[in-house]
């Protein structure tokens, strides 16, 4: 949750999915907040009501990194909008470990719900009764508390007292005994009931126990990178998959972390590969191309 794409633009993804059934429109708004910040939407061009998906990226990143699956479900027949959690975005990271990070997210994700169902043109296309979300890493945790989970902060001070020689993602030398930095006594989080369904990938889940985790009665799908190193799945996702009160199996995918990611641009290889080189055999388009059928037909059944 702490590193890696602080020095990129967001524009050096780049889609890999087949097109669908729909012509995709794409449009940009500003949430309507007093920080305002930018969502990006796809969705058909052809009128008519749509459910809506909301897509939460991890930390440092951008509206732009799950791109190919933003693309395919609006071909798909959906409305798709794509938060820049600033305070936790390539552009504006200073949240992170804090309560902008932990808190903020899940108030923008809800704003961003706000603005994208009183937009003017967005409106008559948005099904209101049928929204889902989809978040990877701390857009995972994003997700989680908008299905209804409520971390206990305490969590991360005790997960470090006991893995911060094996977890220097979460717990950094000397750092972690501060976090999270909680300063602002006034913010809570968001009681959300409108997202019916969510997939949730390779989330940053140490925060949830079994309590936390129990009003989460909504239709769920989690997925987990095999060779994860940064979330890693014994802490967060499959942990967080045995206290659920109903069962959701890991569906877990070749690679590291960062394999939820669309595929790299050539500028992006070069300029960042712990972002964009899988180990060998590891097909990033192939996986890319799978979830994202995956995600068209899960919300297909639930939404």
């Amino acid at each position: 949750m702490r590193r890696y794409f602080l020095i990129l633009p967001a524009l050096l993804f780049t889609p890999a999915l087949a097109a669908a059934t729909y012509p995709v429109t794409t449009l940009f708004i500003t949430a309507a907040t007093a920080e305002a910040f930018p969502i990006a939407l796809w969705y058909p061009a052809t009128p008519g009501r749509y459910p809506l998906i909301l897509i939460s990226h991890g930390s440092g990143g951008s509206e732009r990194g799950h791109i190919g699956w933003a693309e395919h479900l609006a071909r798909s027949g959906y409305v798709v909008a794509a938060p820049r959690h600033w305070g936790d975005s390539y552009d504006k990271p200073d949240g992170r470990g804090s309560d902008v990070q932990l808190i903020g997210r899940p108030l923008q994700a809800k704003a961003a719900l706000d603005t994208v169902l009183a937009h003017r043109q967005l409106k008559q296309l948005v099904d209101p009764q049928r929204i889902g979300m989809v978040g990877f890493s701390a857009g995972g945790y994003t997700t989680l508390v908008m299905a209804g989970a409520r971390p206990d902060f305490k969590r991360w001070k005790q997960h470090c007292q006991q893995h911060a020689q094996q977890d220097d993602e979460f717990c950094p030398t000397f750092v972690w005994r501060f976090l999270p930095r909680m300063t602002r006594s006034d913010w809570k989080l968001p009681d959300e009931k409108r997202i019916k369904a969510a997939v949730v990938m390779a989330p940053a889940s140490i925060l949830f126990d079994r309590a936390g985790l129990s009003d989460v009665k909504i239709a769920l799908r989690l997925y987990g990178a095999q060779d994860d190193a940064l979330t890693r799945n014994a802490w967060n996702v499959s942990r967080i998959a045995a206290v659920l009160p109903s069962p959701a199996p890991v569906n877990m995918v070749p690679g590291g972390h960062f394999v939820f990611l669309a595929p790299c641009s050539a500028t992006l290889r070069t300029e960042a590969p712990q972002l964009c080189i899988d180990p060998p055999g590891v097909d990033r388009a192939a996986i890319q191309r799978r979830i994202g059928d995956e995600l068209v037909e899960f919300f297909g059944k639930t939404l």
